[in-house]
Parts: structure tokens; sequence; C-alpha cells
């Protein structure tokens, strides 16, 4: 009777302590974690960093540039992220016309191009524009060829719709949707995380243009597989503000979910300093995302 008491105690015992560790587990912020919020963030970052190098781009070629034929021209983009020896090539399509140009707009940074904030890009950016990016409905369609910037290396296909009804009304801040499909990211040591998202963002612009900065509404979504093969959800809670040049956003709130645990990250007060709260299971601690 003793030892079956005594076995009875000890599994007693042992599923206490299994069940104790798997809720500190669920309950606490791991190494793990940190290095998944991280890469989340930073590949979030990265994606929405090419919608705005895309509209960017859209805007530079003059106007027979746009309606030129099948033609393709190299035009200069005066934006820092385009550096110098970046090769900018537009191809007009067949039935291009000044008030609707559509063709494809390729970014080509070789083997290495330096900007002016020390972001290294290699690699190809590939734009297929349609219509001018504040006309209603506008497409610009980013695919990728061996890009990289600071040696993550970007995948999949992502597809930016002005969602506007009016393209005169300068007071108006453009809003889009971007979806991305078949997101890949694959990081310095060779792992990768896949995504997919469907967010909205809107454009606020400033007087000077270094100014301008995205606004990530509410309701935006992304998910996707960890390096570890876990899968995550994202949802935005509070609008998150991205400035140019700043890396990850700058304010706003998102949760994201990865195995049964919830992560609220706060990314502060608008200071560009990629210092976030984080909080799980009402427990907060301040973590800065390198």
């Amino acid at each position: 009777m003793n030892t079956k008491f005594l076995k009875r105690s000890s599994t007693g015992m042992i599923l206490a302590i299994f069940l104790m560790l798997s809720c500190k587990e669920e309950d606490r912020l791991t190494l793990g974690d940190t290095q998944e919020i991280t890469e989340e963030s930073v590949t979030d970052s990265y994606f929405l960093d090419l919608d705005d190098m895309a509209t960017v781009a859209i805007a530079a070629p003059s106007d027979n540039q746009y309606s030129g034929g099948r033609v393709a021209t190299t035009i200069t983009i005066t934006d820092s992220r385009f550096c110098a020896n970046a090769v900018v090539t537009i191809t007009p399509g067949p039935n291009s016309t000044l008030s609707s140009p559509n063709g494809v707009l390729t970014v080509d940074f070789g083997s290495g191009c330096t900007d002016a904030r020390g972001n290294v890009r290699t690699g190809k950016l590939i734009f297929t524009y349609n219509k001018w990016r504040f006309q209603p409905g506008s497409t610009i369609i980013t695919t990728t060829n061996n890009y990289t910037i600071n040696g993550w290396k970007l995948e999949g296909t992502r597809t930016l719709t002005n969602l506007n009804s009016d393209s005169d009304d300068e007071t108006v801040a453009r809003k889009f949707s971007a979806v991305l499909e078949n997101g890949k990211a694959t990081f310095v040591d060779g792992t990768t995380a896949l995504r997919e998202s469907d967010i909205t963002w809107q454009w606020n612009r400033a007087t000077n243009a270094a100014d301008d900065f995205l606004t990530i509404l509410e309701t935006s979504s992304a998910s996707g597989t960890t390096t570890d093969g876990s899968l995550y959800d994202v949802m935005v809670y509070e609008s998150l503000i991205y400035k140019r040049n700043c890396g990850i956003a700058v304010s706003g709130i998102k949760k994201y979910s990865v195995n049964k645990k919830e992560i609220t990250i706060d990314y502060g007060d608008g200071n560009c300093d990629k210092s976030v709260v984080v909080t799980v299971n009402g427990t907060s601690r301040n973590y800065t995302i390198n």
C-alpha cells in the first residue's frame, strides 16, 4: 500500500512540475521569443520599405519616359536608398500613355550598394506598375531577384493598390492596400521564415519628403512560420507609425501570437530608438530590437 501511495505521489509530483514548467514557458518571455520578435519586426519593416521605395521610384520618370513605347531608359531617383551605383531602368508597356502609364521599372543594386544610412542592398527589385501612383485603383507589383538588405534575403510578391477615390485632392492622405504572397526571409545564418500579410497603410506627406511617414492601420494582419517551424499570427491593435530611415515602427501596438502564447509589443511614443515594451501575461519588460 505504501509503495502504491509513493508511486501515485511521485506521479502526481511529476505531473505538477510538468504543468508548472508548461505554464511558466507560456507566461514568460524567452530568449527564443525575443529573437522571433526581432525577426518579425525587422522583416515587416523591410517589406514595408519596399512599398515606400516603389511609390518613390514610380514617381521618378519624366512624362516622355512614361509614354515612350517599348524603349528602355535609364533614370535617376533622388532618394538616398537608391544609391549612386544602383542602375534604374524603366521599360514602358506597349500601350502605355501619359494619362494611363504602365510598364516595368527595375532597380539593380548589383553586388553591393550602401545607402546614406549604411544599409547595404544587393540584387534587383522589379516594380510592375499600372497607372500613376495616385490614380484610383493604380497598382504596383513588387518582386525580387536575389535581393538582400543587410544580409537578409527577401522573396515574395507584394501587390500595392491605391484605395483613394480622388487623385487630385492633395490634402487627403494616400491610402494603400499591401498584400504579400509567398513571402520569405532568409537570415544571415541561413535560417528562413515564411510570411503572408494583408495590411492597409496610409502615406502621410510632409513639406519635406524626408519627414513623410507611413501608418499601418488597425485590423491589418500577418501570419507565417518562424525559423523553428512554429506558426505565428500578428494583429495591429493601435496604428503603427513608421518614419523613414528609422527601421522598425516608432509607435503603435500589435499582438504577436505563437505556440499558444500572446505577446503584446508597444513600439513607444514616436522616438526613433528601436525600443519596445513587451508584455506577456501582464508582465512587461523593455527590449531593444537590433
